[in-house]
């Protein structure tokens, strides 16, 4: 398959990362983890959330957990945070629900991640196509990114 457009971007950063395909049949990280042979724990969901004044944010928590909406706002430092709908979701990114990857969105977008990610060594994000994973060093995804850490998910 072609390079998705977060796959061509990452490749332009000098960094080390691999690509991870596996045949997409449901949206879910449980799914991806097993398609591809690896925890879920390490396999991250990249949430789009909604804020306060209609500020979007990229989200990245484990597979295996659940964001918590007022740890989501805590973060952010606004009222209210949640998830976008699919549409919005969509829009802002240039990507498919399933296929949302934190690299080469449509526009650029602030970005949090679960504090506890930053103990793994690696980490796998969605490579911008249902089907397509990356695979990299966590402090790399969370420099590229910019990313703060947070607590983000329910305990």
């Amino acid at each position: 398959m072609s390079d998705t457009n977060a796959v061509k971007w990452l490749r332009t950063q000098a960094v080390k990362f691999a690509v991870l395909e596996y045949e997409f049949t449901e949206i879910g990280a449980d799914h991806a983890a097993e398609g591809v042979g690896r925890p879920l724990e390490m396999v991250c969901k990249t949430l789009v959330v909604k804020a306060t004044g209609n500020a979007f944010w990229i989200a990245i928590i484990p597979g295996h957990q659940r964001v918590d909406p007022r740890r989501l706002a805590a973060a952010l430092d606004v009222p209210h945070a949640d998830l976008a709908e699919t549409d919005e979701a969509e829009k802002v990114t240039g990507y498919k629900v399933g296929g949302i990857s934190p690299f080469a969105l449509r526009r650029p977008l602030p970005v949090v991640i679960e504090e506890s990610l930053l103990a793994l060594e690696t980490i796998i994000v969605n490579g911008g196509r249902r089907g397509v994973l990356v695979e990299m060093a966590t402090e790399e995804l969370v420099r590229l990114l910019d990313a703060r850490a947070a607590d983000l998910c329910r305990t």
